[in-house]
């Protein structure tokens, strides 16, 4: 799906759907993601203590030493990933189905977690390991993000059995809200921020 986009590639997957598939490859995200999230943790903490100790003295380093041995990074904070991955991804395909279904797609919600497991699972896989290289690794990740948008459009064109245009407005509409939600309660945040100091 990744390498061949279209609506039609993702159409002649839609019979092989079943949970089996979705679940496995969901998990082994949640996995992969754990795991980078925990090494990236570490490699953030490793740099951050070798710019710090070229610059203190022998016991201010010991200090730090002290210090950072309580610091670690928590491996049940990686494990959280093979929780909140299933999650943010069945309740984005949620959310995405309510919209199909209001702009008249006829298929499952298996058809369509189906759909956007099969380029989401690589995609987020491929970005969480490029997470550990530095810089290179985010743009290269941004980018796949950008692509995963067009994927999505098909996945939900032939899931949904809809036109280009619905699937458009379907993933697009959720993200639009969602940013006009975002701005209304930033303004409504410096409202009560600029009253606050007025009251003062």
């Amino acid at each position: 799906m990744t390498t061949k986009p279209g609506a039609a590639s993702f159409a002649i997957e839609l019979p092989t759907a079943n949970w089996s598939d979705i679940w496995l490859s969901i998990i082994g995200l949640g996995v992969l993601t754990a795991i980078t999230s925990f090494i990236s943790a570490l490699l953030y903490r490793s740099s951050a203590v070798i710019a710090t100790m070229s610059q203190l003295t022998p016991d201010q380093q010991r200090a730090v030493n002290q210090i950072m041995q309580f610091a670690r990074p928590a491996p049940a904070a990686a494990i959280g990933n093979i929780i909140s991955v299933p999650l943010s991804f069945f309740l984005g395909v949620g959310i995405l189905f309510l919209f199909a279904k209001l702009f008249g797609g006829t298929g499952t919600f298996l058809q369509q977690a189906y759909a956007f497991a099969l380029f989401s699972v690589p995609i987020q896989g491929v970005s969480a390991l490029l997470g550990l290289v530095p810089v290179l690794g985010g743009l290269v990740s941004a980018g796949l993000g950008i692509y995963s948008i067009f994927l999505a459009v098909f996945a939900i064109s032939a899931s949904q059995r809809l036109t280009s245009g619905k699937a458009v407005a379907v993933v697009l509409l959720p993200a639009a809200i969602f940013l006009v939600l975002a701005f209304v309660a930033l303004l409504v945040f410096v409202a009560l921020i600029v009253a606050a100091t007025h009251n003062r």
